[in-house]
């Protein structure tokens, strides 16, 4: 191999995805990056995913292991995942256990070898697995930090890109304090019962990079990362959209109340009571849309796609032929152990892959059971609603209030002026011994709209918006009054 520097912007692909979104691009090729955290947080996995990635570009690895495990260990642990391939190892890639050389030789001896092996297996990957043994066996904490600066000298020259992963838990090294060029800490933290997996790069010399903490996964494909939605550049696009047009709801009532519907690429939230009406409201706005030509989405919480199909059919919807030819989508995300950065990428993929237009969160709830921090959903939806705002996708979103009925009226989230430009409120109340559905328009952004006070009538027939409750007073706070007048 010939010995030369790495040019100053060429990357090396992780192979994980999202990983490389987080590192803008990937490794620096030639860099030192060392991966740090406890037994069972990932690392072996994340380095061999992206061995067999490289790999799979033509190029070579070398993997030296410092661990008593033996290869036929790690072979066996990491054949059921899917990036694996057994037939690779002794060509392509190189696994040289160098516990015995260390033992014997000290880390002279070491350093020696893995030169060699580079130069012998011309590999442009080099993975050293279990630093705590070198450290164990070093003389002193001086002399580790001279290893890792002469490690990194020699790969540098060598063009080979290096990850050292370590429990960074023995005395003396300070990762932080080396020589590597980057640092990458993966660990596992609980949620009450939960256990969630989080990934930062705490240091990543001479590039930017996401800042933060940012979810992942390990699957039966190796890692997958979630990039933290509110720490994503924007990308540019070709248009700045005006807010000009309007999307209709395809209920008449409700779209005379609007003007003609709500702004394009603004963003709404349908608040009220359980069975108020927010979720067909929410599947009609999509229909409409689909009707007319723009792609809709419902990522639902709480109603399985079959089950959504079967609720809009009694109710005179008939979704069926729309989501057969693909205008329409229901994606269906129980709310149990959902991770709130997986939900951020499967969302930012349907603005920017599959070119949603109208897109339905239903409802704010189970976002914040995927998020368990106070405060951070907002900021996540603040994130979101720029996106589709940019993209000129209009979006609407439920919540619900805290009680069916009484004088508190109460929004869920703080800054709701960030992320929701229109407010649309339904309540049921009881007026003259009947329970009736009422919807307003508490707000819409750059707009006029009407500030009535209408019945919502849900039938075997559709959705409808009725007259203005005449007859009523105090509606917003669930109990309603009929006005008395003299002479009566």
């Amino acid at each position: 191999m010939t010995e030369h520097g790495p040019g100053p912007q060429e990357r090396i692909s992780t192979g994980v995805p999202g990983l490389d979104t987080v590192l803008h691009g990937g490794f620096r090729r030639g860099r030192t990056y060392m991966l740090m955290g406890l037994p069972g947080a990932g690392k072996t996995i994340l380095a061999n995913q992206t061995c067999f990635h490289h790999i799979r570009q033509g190029l070579g690895v070398l993997y030296v292991t410092l661990l008593a495990e033996s290869h036929t260990d790690l072979v066996s642990n990491l054949e059921p995942l899917s990036f694996f391939d057994a037939s690779r190892i002794g060509r392509a890639a190189t696994y040289v256990s160098a516990f015995n050389v260390l033992e014997q030789g000290g880390l002279d001896a070491l350093l020696a070898l893995i030169r060699k092996e580079i130069k012998a297996r011309d590999s442009s990957l080099l993975v050293l697995d279990g630093l705590v043994a070198a450290e164990e066996m070093a003389p002193s904490p001086q002399a580790l930090k001279k290893f890792i600066h002469n490690l990194q000298v020699v790969t540098g020259m060598l063009g080979c890109t290096t990850l050292i992963l370590t429990t960074g838990g023995g005395k003396g090294l300070r990762a932080e304090h080396t020589m590597v060029d980057g640092l990458i800490v993966l660990r596992q933290r609980t949620q009450g019962a939960r256990m969630l997996r989080e990934l930062d790069v705490r240091k990543f010399r001479g590039s930017a990079h996401l800042l933060g903490w940012h979810g992942f996964d390990i699957t039966s494909d190796g890692l997958v990362v979630y990039p933290r939605l509110e720490s994503l550049p924007r990308e540019d696009v070709a248009h700045t959209p005006s807010g000009h047009t309007r999307c209709a709801f395809g209920i008449a009532g409700l779209d005379a109340m609007l003007h003609g519907g709500i702004p394009s690429g603004s963003s709404t939230l349908l608040y009220g009571p359980p069975g108020s009406g927010k979720t067909l409201l929410g599947v009609s706005f999509l229909a409409q849309g689909a009707r007319q030509g723009e792609r809709g989405h419902h990522f639902a919480f709480y109603d399985s796609p079959e089950r959504m199909r079967v609720q809009a059919r009694g109710v005179g919807l008939d979704l069926d032929a729309l989501v057969e030819r693909g205008e329409l989508e229901i994606s269906y995300h129980p709310p149990l152990e959902n991770v709130l950065d997986k939900l951020g990428v499967q969302l930012l993929s349907l603005i920017r892959e599959k070119g949603v237009r109208r897109l339905f969160l239903d409802g704010y709830d189970g976002l914040q059971k995927a998020s368990g921090q106070r405060g951070r959903v907002t900021r996540f939806l603040a994130a979101l609603v720029n996106e589709c705002r940019q993209r000129d996708v209009t979006l609407i979103y439920t919540a619900e209030t805290p009680s069916a009925f009484g004088p508190e009226l109460k929004f869920p989230l703080q800054g709701l002026s960030l992320v929701a430009e229109n407010i649309l409120y339904l309540r049921s109340v009881e007026l003259r011994s009947q329970l009736r559905r009422f919807i307003c328009a508490m707000k819409v952004r750059n707009s006029g709209y009407d500030h009535s006070f209408r019945e919502l009538i849900i039938g075997d027939k559709g959705l409808a918006v009725g007259e203005i409750i005449e007859d009523g007073q105090q509606l917003l706070t669930g109990q309603a009054r009929v006005p008395t007048h003299r002479g009566q």
